[in-house]
């Protein structure tokens, strides 16, 4: 079996990322976890893009990856990160299949405060030709708040593998594209039937989507992935036509970047001596 090498490589959002434990790591307003005043006061800048995305409203907040356990919400003494498990999850869940077995550890990446926002979920609601329903974008539990990481974010990551790291991220990026393809047919389809209802956002995505996969072709030097959570159905796995036209398909907007969550870039990857 190949020795494991010390690789060192960028990670860049493109759009929001969202890794939140939410089953259990939960702040309730009703327990006490946090007051209304802590939202504005923390980080100061709760996302407000629709009518009913209001603070006031906020009962749950699920927090971004956090070491430790805290009994209330406290953002600025708060030790953050990416789990090392998410990255490897999602470089070695579309890879090649290896000859042998491969040996890859990702170390977690310490994240600042100062980089996460705490955001409404949006969903764009109905991509299916199973529904009646006019495709639009709805504010998705205004009562929860989530942090996510923001977009335009750079980390430096350390991996170690023994096999070439590159082959494995090229086919994850080649997983993407067909994930991300699916999603504008879906997009297109939609648009075609006239059963809009969301002010062109359907379209900016479609065009969004379509630059950043040019991006992908043009920079062979990078590699795009999905990472985290609230990416939706409609990019959970790649389908066959006929099944994916009858499933009630959806994906979470990032409304900053009119892009899916989860889009991150792994660039500048070198090797380096020693383990």
């Amino acid at each position: 079996m190949p020795l494991l090498q010390r690789y060192e490589y960028r990670l860049k959002t493109i759009s929001t990322l969202v890794m939140s434990p939410r089953n259990h790591q939960g702040h309730y307003l009703v327990a006490g976890d946090f007051k209304r005043a802590d939202i504005e006061q923390n980080l100061n800048h709760l996302v407000t893009d629709g009518e009913n995305a209001s603070p006031n409203r906020v009962n749950i907040i699920y927090p971004f990856y956090q070491y430790g356990a805290y009994s209330s919400y406290d953002p600025k003494n708060t030790q953050y990160y990416i789990p090392g498990s998410s990255i490897k999850g999602a470089v070695l869940s579309n890879g090649p299949q290896p000859k042998a077995p491969v040996n890859m550890m990702v170390d977690d990446i310490i994240v600042q405060s100062t980089h996460l926002q705490l955001r409404g979920l949006y969903k764009l609601q109905y991509l299916s030709e199973e529904t009646n329903h006019s495709v639009r974008l709805e504010h998705f539990f205004p009562n929860v708040a989530v942090e996510m990481l923001a977009a335009g974010t750079e980390y430096t990551g350390t991996l170690f593998c023994n096999e070439n790291i590159h082959e494995y991220l090229q086919v994850s990026q080649r997983k993407t594209q067909d994930k991300l393809i699916q999603l504008k047919d879906r997009l297109r389809a939609a648009n075609d039937a006239s059963l809009i209802e969301d002010g062109g956002r359907i379209e900016r995505l479609k065009n969004n989507i379509d630059s950043i996969m040019q991006a992908m072709l043009s920079n062979t030097g990078a590699h795009t992935l999905l990472l985290g959570g609230y990416k939706g159905l409609a990019l959970s796995g790649v389908f066959p036509n006929t099944a994916f036209n009858k499933v009630d398909s959806a994906v979470y907007v990032d409304q900053s970047k009119d892009l899916p969550h989860g889009l991150v870039q792994i660039d500048k990857v070198r090797l380096k001596q020693g383990i």
